[in-house]
């Protein structure tokens, strides 16, 4: 899936509405999601994905902390997603889940697992969603 497609795909979805503000809301989720992953799994997830959407999961896999935290309440997540995307964390709840419903149809079933298993809990019910 190329990122235009992406984007148009998320911005389909009732909680987004337009183009600009689900390429926003794209980038951030990706960034945000990916400084909770692994990086050899920051690495596979973003290999499958398309080149900007690629730079956004190694960008986001850049910015993790040095330890990664075994417990990341899903509210810190969306407030993650929120700063990045210039928005109050109540509005990027239900775009964020497009997003991540939306990665999983662009990488492969395994992949998306692994991304899953790879995350703190709190976060695999946003994949679960």
């Amino acid at each position: 899936m190329q990122t235009e497609e992406f984007i148009k795909r998320v911005a389909a979805a009732d909680e987004i509405g337009d183009t600009q503000t689900a390429r926003t809301v794209t980038y951030a989720t990706i960034e945000a999601l990916c400084m909770h992953l692994s990086q050899e799994e920051n690495r596979r997830m973003s290999s499958q994905l398309p080149g900007d959407l690629s730079k956004a999961a190694l960008a986001g896999g850049q910015q993790a902390p040095a330890t990664r935290e075994s417990h990341v309440p899903l509210d810190t997540f969306y407030e993650q997603v929120a700063t990045r995307a210039g928005m109050t964390a109540a509005d990027v709840q239900g775009p964020a889940r497009v997003v991540v419903h939306t990665l999983g149809k662009a990488i492969t079933n395994g992949e998306f697992a692994d991304v899953t298993f790879d995350l703190p809990p709190d976060l695999n019910t946003l994949l679960a969603s």
